[in-house]
């Protein structure tokens, strides 16, 4: 093996690892999302943007019922939260 090249075990191991944390943030989040949707019903605030207050679209709770946030909203979070 020459200087500067991993061993294919390793490489595979650290990419294993790493498709293995991004799904678990992915999952985390979602089980966020999924708390405040609850605490939003819960609170009678369902349908309404947690950002922006205004209600969200028809077609995004049929599509997302637990969503929280509107279309630009989410767009807006998901690049701040890249």
């Amino acid at each position: 093996m020459s200087r500067g090249f991993r061993d294919e075990d390793v490489t595979q191991a650290m990419t294993d690892k790493a498709i293995g944390d991004t799904i678990s943030k992915v999952l985390e989040r979602d089980a966020e999302q999924e708390a405040r949707s609850a605490d939003r019903r819960a609170h009678g605030d369902a349908g309404l943007c947690e950002d922006c207050g205004r209600p969200i679209g028809a077609e995004r709770l049929a599509a997302l019922p637990k969503s929280t946030r509107c279309v630009r909203c989410q767009s807006a979070w998901e690049q701040a939260n890249r």
